[in-house]
């Protein structure tokens, strides 16, 4: 699909190869998957005993990966410049604000609106850049992808720390009108 897309929307056909995509996908998302939940499943004990510093990890190897390809492709960066950084911002942020704002608007609460728009917004451009780096020659094409997942996990780490401080000192005037009223 993405050589048609490609030639239809770009007016040339990149050649892309298909079953090393696939590979690359299943040893990306599948593999890591099928096995969280096998320890999940059959190893509770250290499924709980790792889940406190997996999220650190994650965050510490994307930001490995995407450094590694912003660096390999700095000057090609510099060079696209604030169009590239605007359009990858532009992405996330509609994305953080549609999720946020259809939810709202079909009459959900504010936990299912901030989530919602946490993973609208945070797509997931860490795949691409894994996928881009294993599957084409240029290094070039991951570019795109390495911005965009640096500006995603900037953009909710923000998002998500301010409406945590929000719901924070929510509970906290409710905890003290309630203490107010009985008291």
């Amino acid at each position: 699909m993405t050589p048609l897309l490609t030639s239809l929307l770009a007016g040339s056909l990149v050649p892309v190869d298909a079953r090393g995509l696939i590979v690359s996908t299943l040893q990306v998302v599948l593999a890591p998957v099928a096995v969280g939940l096998a320890i999940n499943t059959w190893l509770p004990g250290l499924s709980r005993a790792v889940s406190g510093v997996t999220p650190l990890l994650c965050v510490i190897f994307v930001a490995l990966i995407c450094g590694s390809v912003i660096a390999q492709t700095a000057a090609s960066f510099v060079a696209a410049g604030l169009p590239l950084l605007g359009a990858v911002l532009g992405v996330h942020l509609g994305g953080f604000l549609l999720g946020y704002t259809v939810p709202r608007l079909l009459g959900n609460n504010e936990a299912v609106c901030r989530t919602v728009s946490i993973e609208t917004g945070m797509q997931n451009s860490a795949l691409g850049v894994v996928l881009a780096s294993k599957n084409f020659a240029d290094p070039l094409t991951a570019l795109p992808c390495a911005i965009s997942a640096t500006c995603h996990s900037i953009l909710g780490s923000c998002f998500a720390a301010v409406w945590r401080a929000q719901k924070k000192k929510k509970d906290k005037l409710k905890q003290q009108a309630q203490g107010n009223a009985s008291g």
